[in-house]
């Protein structure tokens, strides 16, 4: 199908949006634990450093709530004009599916609450704010899970639509179709790790504390990943848009 011209603008929008945060984001979460170590050695040779505690440097975690100021609300938006262009093609092209729409707002809600998220984890740090960055850190991660979860509700629910009413590609939804288990996958893992890190295992407690700081960017990395898969059907609809 040829995207109409004000959803190809809609889905640069969101390339420009979602692209820009998927590298920054990406930089900031490795670069992180990479500076803390060579800040702080004598910590990391007793044990590997979380996310959280590296911004507890305020080397690095000033640095980082700045661009996660400027990323969430980036990313809120690039996610929006993706979902809302593919509901406007949809709607455009015949009825609208009541599925696809409460799906579309689930998402984009989910997104608004990972991105508050985002802002409350980097700005309220260890050791003076333990308890908000917490909440911006549950906040973020499962609502960041979600979006991913209910992303790929949404893809398939489009993917079910008839031909030429969505610009999704069927190629770009079979990948998420396979994909969509490496966040799972990874977020289940992380979640075990994360509870069962609190006990005392005697010698295998320290390979799993490990694991559980390595998961964690991985997770990170995957939920972006998700989004990223977006950019081949977006990309394939812009170029139809300008080949015509």
């Amino acid at each position: 199908m040829i995207p109409s011209r004000l959803t190809v603008r809609l889905l640069a929008l969101s390339i420009l949006c979602t692209g820009f945060v998927i590298v920054v984001v990406n930089i900031l979460i490795y670069r992180a634990r990479i500076v803390f170590a060579v800040l702080h050695p004598e910590y990391v040779s007793e044990q590997p450093a979380t996310i959280s505690r590296a911004l507890s440097a305020p080397q690095v975690g000033e640095p980082f709530a700045i661009w996660m100021a400027i990323c969430a609300p980036i990313l809120f938006f690039g996610v929006s004009a993706l979902v809302y262009g593919a509901w406007r093609e949809q709607a455009r092209t015949g009825p609208t599916d009541r599925g696809i729409f409460w799906l579309s707002l689930i998402v984009v809600l989910l997104q608004a609450m990972a991105s508050v998220g985002m802002v409350l984890l980097s700005h309220y740090r260890f050791p003076d704010h333990h308890e908000m960055h917490m909440v911006g850190s549950y906040l973020f991660f499962f609502s960041q899970a979600f979006v991913v979860v209910f992303g790929e509700f949404l893809s398939r629910r489009h993917g079910a639509l008839e031909e030429g009413r969505s610009f999704m590609d069927k190629r770009g939804g079979n990948l998420r179709r396979v994909y969509i288990w490496v966040p799972v996958c990874l977020g289940v893992a992380y979640l075990f790790l994360f509870v069962i890190k609190g006990y005392d295992l005697g010698p295998i407690s320290v390979p799993l504390y490990a694991a559980y700081t390595v998961t964690e960017p991985m997770l990170l990395s995957s939920f972006l990943g998700y989004v990223l898969s977006y950019h081949f059907d977006m990309g394939r609809a812009i170029w139809r848009y300008l080949r015509a």
